[in-house]
């Protein structure tokens, strides 16, 4: 049985991926070894759930479309640089969101419990939503200067974009990177 390794997202816009794109650049003067994100396929992950059988991607994708139709379309604006766990051991950078959080907060919630029911664990850590920028690979070698530059640009602004829709996304890694094929739209209709 095939298996796909699946998770739950709203897309960002091309201004936002732009905005991400030049706060990388400006990053990346810290010459921290990271596996930066490729602008073109950011995303706001809303839950992860890893390898799914293919026979349950169908129920999966009713599940996220019956708890993400009762909330209706908003804005997400994208702003403040920051790292997990902390800006002292960056080892995932990120853009956090301003306006749209508490609703991205609620629509993962919502979806979170749907797919419980399938018996996709819940996630035990608090949800935070954020565009990805960047996984530090290596702890040493650049991560203050990282620290540093992460602490300057922490009123950095990304832009902001409409959320009508949920993704289904299927993740296929190989050595050049993940590449994405959405496998079902969830609009939010509420």
């Amino acid at each position: 049985m095939a298996r796909i390794r699946t998770f739950i997202a709203v897309d960002t816009s091309p201004a936002v991926r732009r905005r991400a794109a030049d706060l990388q650049n400006k990053l990346r003067e810290s010459n921290v070894d990271a596996n930066w994100t490729d602008p073109e396929s950011m995303h706001v992950t809303l839950q992860f759930l890893g390898d799914v059988d293919d026979p349950l991607i169908p129920e999966v994708c009713q599940r996220v479309a019956a708890a993400a139709a009762p909330f209706a379309p908003f804005l997400v604006e994208f702003s403040k640089a920051g790292a997990f766990p902390s800006l002292d051991r960056p080892r995932t950078v990120w853009i956090g969101v301003d306006q749209g959080n508490q609703e991205l907060v609620d629509l993962q919630l919502a979806i979170q419990e749907s797919l419980f029911e399938m018996r996709f664990p819940r996630e035990r850590r608090t949800y935070r939503p954020h565009l990805t920028l960047a996984r530090v690979r290596k702890v040493g070698g650049g991560q203050k200067r990282l620290a540093e530059l992460i602490s300057h640009y922490r009123d950095f602004k990304a832009e902001s974009c409409d959320v009508p829709e949920v993704l289904i996304i299927a993740s296929n890694l190989d050595r050049s990177g993940p590449t994405y094929q959405v496998m079902g739209r969830a609009p939010l209709e509420g």
